[in-house]
C-alpha cells in the first residue's frame, strides 16, 4: 500500500489556520509536510509551537525520511524533495526562490513520485499564487488538490488563483478542513 501524503500550502493568516487545522487530527496514518510562507528565523517559532502542542511527532528540513512512520515535517526556508538510497532526501534549494519556503518548489518535486506515493494537495490561505503552479503539474499525475473557501481565508489570494485555474477538486472551509482530515 502507498504512504500517503498531504502536502499543504499556505502564506498570510496560514500560522494559526494550521495550527487549528492539526489540531483537529485525532489519528494520523498519512505524512503531513508543510510550507508555509515566513522567514527561517521566525520559522524556528512556528516549528517549536507545533511540536510542544501537537501529539504526533513533529520534524522539521532538512532530513531524510522513509515516510514509513507518519508525522508532521515543516519545511524550513526551502523545501526540495529527491529520493536516494536511504528514503527521500529533503534539501535546501533557494535558487529561484520567490518565497520562503517556495510551496511551487515543493509541490512540483513530488511529481515524480506520484506513482510511489499516495498524494494529496492543500493550498490554504495567502497572498499572490504561490503553490499554483507546482498544483498544477501534480494535477496532471491524477493528484486531488484541495483548496480553502474565501470565507475562512484570512487572505484568500492564492486558494482563489488555485480555484480560478481549474485544478481544484474540492473547496473547503477551515472548518470542514478539519473534520474533512480529522483521520489522516
Amino acid at each position: 500500500m502507498k504512504q500517503k501524503i498531504l502536502l499543504v500550502g499556505a502564506s498570510t493568516g496560514g500560522p494559526s489556520q494550521i495550527k487549528e487545522l492539526l489540531s483537529s487530527i485525532k489519528s494520523l496514518s498519512s505524512t503531513i509536510i508543510i510550507a508555509q510562507h515566513m522567514r527561517e528565523e521566525i520559522l524556528n517559532f512556528f516549528i517549536k509551537d507545533i511540536k510542544e502542542t501537537s501529539a504526533f511527532k513533529v520534524q522539521s528540513t532538512p532530513l531524510t525520511t522513509t515516510f514509513d512512520t507518519p508525522s508532521i515535517i515543516i519545511c524550513a526556508n526551502s523545501c526540495k524533495v529527491e529520493k536516494n538510497s536511504y528514503g527521500y532526501k529533503f534539501s535546501k534549494d533557494t535558487s529561484n526562490q520567490m518565497f520562503t519556503p517556495d510551496i511551487n518548489k515543493l509541490f512540483s518535486s513530488f511529481v515524480d513520485f506520484t506513482d510511489e506515493l499516495n498524494i494529496s494537495a492543500l493550498i490554504m490561505t495567502g497572498i499572490g499564487r504561490d503553490g499554483v503552479d507546482g498544483a498544477v503539474k501534480l494535477k496532471t499525475k491524477g493528484v486531488k488538490i484541495y483548496a480553502q473557501d474565501e470565507l475562512s481565508s484570512p487572505v484568500f489570494g492564492m486558494p482563489k488563483a488555485a480555484i480560478e485555474s481549474g485544478i481544484v477538486d474540492d473547496v473547503k472551509s477551515l472548518n470542514e478542513l478539519k473534520n474533512y482530515f480529522k483521520e489522516l
